[in-house]
């Protein structure tokens, strides 16, 4: 959703025979590599902070990220951090996509 209090991203992602172990791993490694400072909330759930920044011209407060573990997908979700940021710039499904990348490149390399 671009617009709300606050703003956000949602996006699924499906891995075909890759455990949900193996996922887990494979998400708080992406997220450490990412200086996101990963937190396990329970066995298949990840809450991360975002910092703050730049994106394209704009300074981002940073974000809320969360992770559900499922067996062979991922629900992540990029909320702002800051309740009144109420626009989103494209900072949210960025920090998505920098995470799956991540996770991909982290699973392909255990192969």
């Amino acid at each position: 959703m671009p617009f709300g209090f606050p703003a956000y991203q949602e996006k699924s992602a499906r891995f075909r025979g890759v455990s949900r172990k193996q996922l887990r791993r494979a998400a708080e490694n992406a997220l450490d590599e990412l200086n996101w400072r990963p937190e396990r909330d329970g066995n298949w759930f990840i809450r991360a902070s975002v910092p703050a920044g730049f994106y394209l011209v704009f300074l981002t407060f940073g974000a809320k990220l969360t992770v559900e573990i499922e067996e062979e997908s991922l629900h992540i979700r990029s909320e702002g951090s800051f309740p009144l940021e109420w626009m989103d710039i494209g900072q949210h499904g960025e920090n998505i996509n920098k995470l799956l990348k991540r996770v991909d490149d982290i699973l392909e390399d255990e192969e």
